[in-house]
């Protein structure tokens, strides 16, 4: 019986046939009602204060663990890579650079308030007012060794004869030839020669510029020491980027940060009271390195292709036209050299994702930074030079 008292008739095998057909299709195809689900909040951790970082500190070195790993670069710190620590060069003609960098160190000598930072400017000024820079010429055997070996394939009797002038040349050949790579040192120079391979000898050759004793800089020797270690291994990625083992491409990333060691060259001083400070050095490095580095490139006659190399390294696209992808090359060996370096700290600078960005080169990022470190772990197996006696180095009549 409903509401209104009149008697309801309960239903028929049909109507509960129909309700039954509805539930069941209702279940199995009717649309399904999603049920939005708020996402739980996360509790932000506190930073640890820094006498938590001190006892952590502490306590690892108390069981003999490692430091633990920081990241350069974490989302949302700001902070300069260490590649992009430079600018570009006004130009790769030597008489378009000359002018806009003396410019520049006059203005920061005039800000300079300290006796030691005025030498300093005074010394570098008079450095970079030379054509020649004060720089010894190109190393002679470099030059020769580059004609004989571009031949094609050259008697190895005349390039040990060329080896043998050297005696720095022979040191590091004979290094080279010692390396963990090999189960026994060589019983000759001919025999390292042949051992380490014409290509490999080239490229000693040609670094042998950045072990110039003008490059011995007192109280920047490590910051010295960085720069070279680092050009030498952007200088294997480079050329291995390019495809040619002999070429632009390996002497522009070899010097690209040449430019510093001039730097470095000019604070040096006899007397520790005069060394002007570290971080105004750094700053003129940072500055002004690229700009220095293609008057080096004149200095030494390497060529345009190679001075465009050095001097747009951080920005290939401002580069003449003709020379962009050997800048290019240059840049991302650069980048790959950082990341390579940084990792073997446990620290991530980045590199990985900055080379994934960089268009108009084609190239493997991951193949690119794994040369990097195995070029790093070459360099890592040869034997000190020192302790390596060297036989029949002497020239015969």
């Amino acid at each position: 019986m409903d509401l209104s008292g009149n008697r309801t008739r309960p239903p028929n095998l049909w109507s509960r046939i129909v309700a039954a057909l509805r539930s069941w299709f209702d279940k199995y195809f009717a649309p399904r009602q999603t049920q939005v689900r708020r996402k739980p909040r996360i509790r932000s951790v506190p930073s640890a204060s820094d006498g938590q970082v001190i006892a952590e500190a502490r306590a690892r070195r108390n069981l003999a663990q490692p430091a633990k790993p920081q990241l350069i670069e974490e989302p949302g710190v700001a902070g300069p890579a260490p590649w992009d620590n430079g600018g570009v060069a006004p130009s790769i003609d030597p008489d378009e650079v000359r002018p806009h960098l003396m410019e520049a160190l006059f203005e920061m000598q005039e800000q300079c308030e300290t006796d030691a930072g005025k030498a300093f400017f005074t010394r570098l000024l008079r450095l970079l007012g030379t054509d020649q820079l004060d720089l010894p010429p190109f190393p002679d055997v470099a030059w020769q060794l580059d004609s004989l070996l571009r031949l094609g394939d050259p008697p190895l009797v005349r390039v040990v004869k060329l080896v043998r002038r050297e005696a720095a040349l022979v040191r590091r050949v004979w290094t080279q030839a010692c390396s963990a790579f090999y189960a026994r040192p060589p019983n000759s120079l001919d025999h390292a020669v042949a051992r380490i391979g014409f290509d490999a000898l080239w490229r000693i050759g040609m670094s042998a510029c950045l072990y110039s004793e003008v490059f011995r800089v007192r109280g920047f020797q490590e910051a010295a020491d960085g720069v070279r270690r680092h050009g030498i291994i952007a200088a294997d990625v480079a050329a291995w980027l390019s495809g040619k083992k002999l070429g632009a491409a390996y002497l522009a990333g070899l010097l690209h940060n040449v430019g510093k060691l001039m730097i470095y060259r000019a604070a040096s001083t006899a007397r520790p009271v005069g060394l002007p400070d570290a971080q105004l050095v750094e700053d003129v490095a940072t500055k002004l390195y690229p700009s220095i580095g293609v008057l080096v490139a004149h200095a030494w006659k390497l060529g345009p292709e190679v001075a465009a190399g050095i001097g747009f390294h951080h920005d290939p696209t401002q580069a003449p036209p003709q020379y962009q992808e050997v800048a290019m090359q240059v840049q991302v060996s650069n980048i790959a050299t950082y990341t390579a370096e940084f990792s073997r700290h446990g620290q991530d600078c980045g590199g990985l994702l900055t080379l994934l960005a960089v268009e108009g080169l084609q190239f493997d990022v991951a193949r690119t930074i794994g040369k990097a470190h195995e070029i790093m772990d070459g360099m890592e197996q040869l034997p000190d030079a020192a302790n390596q006696p060297v036989l029949d180095v002497v020239e015969k009549p």
